[in-house]
Formats: structure tokens, sequence, C-alpha cells
């Protein structure tokens, strides 16, 4: 005869099995979800160096200049193109001197 004690044991040893196999499902499909996760991790890194390296090619100064002077139409500087400060801060004194007057 099974005494009131041993329906608890029973009871307990039941209920536990049953939560170490909820937990163990719970553990596997959080696994699951962590590998997809990283998986697309993985591949947002690739496109991003994917990217980065489109990006370096783009960035070429042979390739922009070529498109300055083609689409632009940009030209190069010159020496005569390069002026002093102090000489332009005179000239315009000069220019608002010569109109006050």
């Amino acid at each position: 005869m099974i005494r009131y004690p041993s329906f608890i044991i029973v009871f307990l040893i039941v209920f536990v099995a049953i939560s170490l196999y909820q937990i163990k499902h719970f553990i596997t499909q959080k696994e699951l979800e962590l590998a997809a996760i990283n998986k697309k991790v993985i591949r947002a890194e690739s496109d991003l160096n994917i990217l980065k390296a489109e990006l370096s090619f783009l960035k070429r100064p042979n390739r922009i200049e070529k498109i300055a002077k083609n689409k632009l139409y940009l030209k190069e500087i010159s020496v005569i193109d390069i002026w002093n400060l102090q000489h332009l801060v005179e000239v315009t004194k000069s220019m608002a001197e010569s109109e006050v007057k």
C-alpha cells in the first residue's frame, strides 16, 4: 500500500521531470534563435566590408579628378589662382576707400 508521503514524492519527481523538459525545450529554442541572429550578423558584416571596398573604389582621387574635369568642367589650380590673404585685405580696403570718396 502506497502511503501519503509516497504520493508527494512521485508528484515532485514528475513535476521536476516536466519542468526540466520545458527548460531544455526553451533553451533549445533560444539557441536556434541565437544561431539565426549570428548568421544575420555575419552576413551584415560581409555586406559592410563589400560596401567599404566599393566606397574606397569610388573615392579614388584619379576617378574624382576625371569626373571633375569632364562633368563639372573644373580645371586645375594654377599659381596665378593662389592669392595672399593680406593682399586681398589691402585690395578690399582700397576699393572701399575709393567708393567712399
